[in-house]
């Protein structure tokens, strides 16, 4: 069911968040529970508030996008996915904060320490998860990963307000 429920997601040009939660709910998805209980890893009412952003400097689409399919992967149970996507978004926004790497804003973006420090985890704990799975070959024994290991979700979502912050007018 869960499955089914990411291939019809993944089936439609654009994905409502509601939506994915909404079908979650109705097939039955066991809630779990993070350090809040969700049936989305990307709270809806933020892709929302990125869906309202316009930039002359930033496409956000790319950026909203990963954010579903963020979404779209946690109600399929897809961990492997959901680690790769999160590396794909620290990729993706360091223009945003005008650096070149993900590595440079975690180190050296001037906002406040605790946004720091948070991104500072994301680059650090987040990209080691995802170099593990993306880059280590097969093997005869495998120990995949599980909600715990990749719940990155408060500090994607840190990152994510301070680029609304960044880019509302």
């Amino acid at each position: 069911m869960a499955w089914e429920l990411a291939t019809s997601c993944t089936n439609q040009r654009v994905v409502g968040s509601s939506q994915i939660q909404n079908e979650a709910m109705q097939i039955g998805r066991k809630e779990i529970k993070l350090n809040t209980t969700s049936r989305a890893y990307v709270d809806p009412d933020r892709i929302n508030e990125l869906k309202t952003i316009s930039s002359e400097s930033f496409d956000l689409s790319k950026l909203i996008r990963l954010c579903e399919e963020l979404n779209i992967c946690f109600a399929g149970e897809c961990y492997l996915s959901m680690v790769m996507l999160t590396r794909a978004i620290l990729d993706h926004v360091p223009p945003i904060f005008g650096s070149s790497s993900f590595q440079q804003v975690a180190n050296n973006y001037s906002g406040a320490k605790s946004f720091k420090e948070a991104m500072q985890n994301l680059e650090n704990s987040s990209r080691k998860i995802s170099d593990y799975y993306l880059h280590s070959q097969i093997r005869k024994s495998e120990s995949l990963p599980n909600v715990t290991q990749i719940d990155f979700s408060n500090n994607v979502d840190f990152l994510l307000s301070e680029v609304i912050r960044l880019l509302k007018k």
